[in-house]
C-alpha cells in the first residue's frame, strides 16, 4: 500500500463518516481486504444478503491507489487511545501517504450548508487544504479516534487531514454528499453523489436502528459488569 490515500469513516456527528465511506466502496468497486477485531467491540453483527458483516471493514481500490475502513461500530471510550495507536502503527507498517478523515460539525445556522471545515495534524497537510479551498480551523477541540490519529502523525511525514461537513440531524446524508462532493475534488474520484440522497431515507433507519441496538447492548453490558464487580463471587 505504499503511497496509497487511507480514507476512514467511523461513527461520529451525524454518522457522515460512516455514511461517506460505505457509500464511497459501494460505488467505486473496493474490494474487501480485511477487518478490524477487538473482543471490547459491542457484540452486535450486522446481517446483510444473509450473511453476518465484520463491523468494521478494510476495502482497498488498487486502480485508484486508495484504502478505506468504513466502521458501524461505536469505539469504547476508554480504548479510543489504544485502537488510535494500532490504527497509527498499521498505517505507518502499510506505507500509507495520506489519511483522510471523514467527519461532521455541528451547523452553526439552521440552513447548514454545503461549505466544508478542516484541521490538518502538520505543516504540509495544511497546505494541502488550503490548496482545495478548505476553511482550516485554527482554534478548537476535537477528539475520538480522528483526533488522536492527527495527533500521533503530527510529526512524521504522513500527511492526516480531517474534512468536516455541516450537520443537522442524527443521520445527514447531505452532509454526507458534500464530503464526497469536496473529496472528489480533492483526489479526482469521479463519483456521482445523487444517488446518496435519493437512498437517505431508507438507510438512514436502518443505520440508526443498527447504531441504537449497539449502544443500548452496551448500556446492558456495562450494568451486567458493574453489578459483578460489585457482588462477590465467593461468601
Amino acid at each position: 500500500m505504499y503511497g496509497y490515500t487511507l480514507i476512514e469513516g467511523f461513527p461520529g456527528m451525524g454518522l457522515v463518516g460512516t455514511i461517506a465511506a460505505k457509500y464511497l466502496v459501494e460505488k467505486l468497486g473496493f474490494e474487501q481486504t480485511g477487518h478490524i477485531d477487538s473482543n471490547a467491540f459491542v457484540p452486535i453483527i450486522r446481517i446483510h444478503e444473509g450473511r453476518p458483516v465484520h463491523p468494521s471493514r478494510i476495502y482497498v481500490n488498487s486502480q485508484k491507489k486508495l484504502v478505506a475502513i468504513v466502521s458501524e461500530q461505536l469505539i469504547p471510550q476508554n480504548l479510543v487511545w489504544l485502537f488510535a495507536k494500532e490504527l497509527v502503527d498499521w498505517i505507518e507498517d502499510k506505507g500509507i501517504e495520506r489519511v483522510v478523515s471523514l467527519a461532521g460539525i455541528k451547523a452553526d445556522d439552521a440552513k447548514g450548508g454545503e461549505k466544508i471545515y478542516g484541521m490538518a495534524s502538520n505543516r504540509k497537510a495544511g497546505e494541502f487544504l488550503e490548496k482545495n479551498g478548505i476553511e482550516i480551523i485554527n482554534e478548537g477541540i476535537t477528539t475520538g479516534v480522528n483526533a488522536l490519529i492527527m495527533l500521533d502523525l503530527k510529526d512524521k511525514d504522513i500527511q492526516a487531514v480531517s474534512i468536516l461537513g455541516k450537520v443537522q440531524i442524527s443521520a445527514d446524508y447531505k452532509a454526507a454528499a458534500s464530503l464526497l462532493r469536496k473529496l472528489d475534488e480533492m483526489i479526482g474520484l469521479k463519483l456521482d453523489v445523487e444517488p446518496l440522497m435519493k437512498e437517505a431515507k431508507e438507510t438512514e433507519k436502518a443505520l440508526l436502528s443498527h447504531l441504537e441496538a449497539m449502544k443500548k447492548t452496551g448500556d446492558e453490558i456495562k450494568k451486567l459488569e458493574d453489578k459483578t464487580v460489585q457482588t462477590p463471587m465467593f461468601s
